[in-house]
């Protein structure tokens, strides 16, 4: 019989994680992101919103996590700016908590949000560990 393994919330650990990293850079840029599961009520000018779209057991202990990320910002430029700045902090994740490793599915990509805000859209995969 296996043992019941409990994985953690990497959707959770995201936010904390991204929402503590992005507080402690010195680009402009970063300042007054709000990181959540869900675009907030009123929208913020800058957001990062993680959302879990799945991801397969890979044994006992590990387990992927897919992550589709939204980046906002209040321009282009900042959108880009900032996007590009969250890919790297979640590349450098791997040894934080419970994550080991980080795979890129999709580079970003620009959407056409609703709002008429710059948005910009990657994927990636955080392998974690129970």
């Amino acid at each position: 019989m296996l043992p019941v393994v409990v994985f953690p919330d990497v959707e959770a650990w995201c936010v904390q994680y991204l929402q503590a990293q992005l507080a402690a850079r010195p680009e402009p840029y970063a300042s007054g992101v709000v990181v959540a599961t869900k675009i907030p009520n009123p929208r913020a000018d800058r957001m990062v919103i993680v959302r879990r779209d799945g991801g397969p057991r890979m044994g006992v202990a590990h387990e992927i996590a897919r992550l589709g990320v939204r980046v906002f910002g209040e321009t282009d430029e900042v959108a880009t700016d900032l996007t590009q700045l969250v890919r790297a902090l979640l590349a450098a994740s791997p040894g934080e908590g419970p994550i080991r490793r980080y795979v890129e599915i999709s580079g970003p990509s620009y959407l056409i949000e609703e709002s008429g805000q710059p948005v910009r859209y990657f994927t990636a995969e955080l392998t974690s560990r129970a």
